[in-house]
Formats: C-alpha cells, structure tokens, sequence
C-alpha cells in the first residue's frame, strides 16, 4: 500500500543564526530531540572570514563527531551562485593507491526564491 507523501516522514533543514566569538570555543547551536536522526551538517559563513593561520570548526552534540575539522580559514561567504558540482579535494604525503568509494550530500533547496505553485484547474491537469 502506497502512502500519501504528506504521512510520510520528511528530511527538513533547521537552522539558527550564530555569532562566533573570535577564539576558541564551544557556541550553542540547534536544539534537537532524542531520537532525531542527524542526515548532515554544515556551517555557511556570512562573512568571509579572514586569512589566518588556524580556523576550523568541528559540529557535534558533545556525543557524536557530525563534522570534523572543517576549514574556515580564508573562506568566502555565500551558497552555490550557479550550477556546479560537489568535488572531492584530497592532500595525501605517500602512495596509498587508488580508492574508490561514493560522493553523497544531502541537501534541501533553501533558495527564498522558492514558490509553491498557484492552484490549477482540472481541465488544464487533463
């Protein structure tokens, strides 16, 4: 038996604004439930962060490691401006031979461009 798309359970994006503080630390993030599956993670900077010689960031609920190491350091703000693709970037010292594997995101369009369709006459459906 086939279920209607709104009785199933959806994939959705929370998301909380944030100021760092400009050392290290720990800033409160999302509040979530037990039970809540954590699909991905990610941080988008409002600003372009400045050229320095450390800034990563780890995103975590003090249990679990959902993204380790992040580089902030001399990046740009912004989300993707334009169609493209999602790379995988590797600094390897040694031979460690070819490694094959799967590239994977989870991502939710986010754009606040984004409408939902006027209604549409039956005849036009048709």
């Amino acid at each position: 038996m086939a279920q209607v798309q709104s009785l199933r359970n959806r994939a959705v994006v929370v998301e909380k604004d944030v100021s760092l503080a400009a050392t290290s630390g720990t800033t409160t993030g999302i509040s979530v439930g037990a039970g809540t599956v954590v699909l991905a993670v990610g941080f988008e900077p409002y600003d372009t962060v400045a050229d320095i010689t450390t800034y990563t960031m780890d995103i975590t609920d003090g249990t679990t490691v959902f993204a380790n190491d992040l580089n902030f350091d001399n990046t740009a703000a912004g989300v993707v401006a334009a169609n493209d693709t999602i790379d995988v970037i590797t600094t390897i010292d040694g031979s460690p031979g070819i490694i094959t594997g799967r590239v994977f995101a989870v991502v939710v369009d986010v754009n606040a461009d984004w409408d939902v369709p006027g209604t549409v006459d039956r005849d036009q459906l048709a």
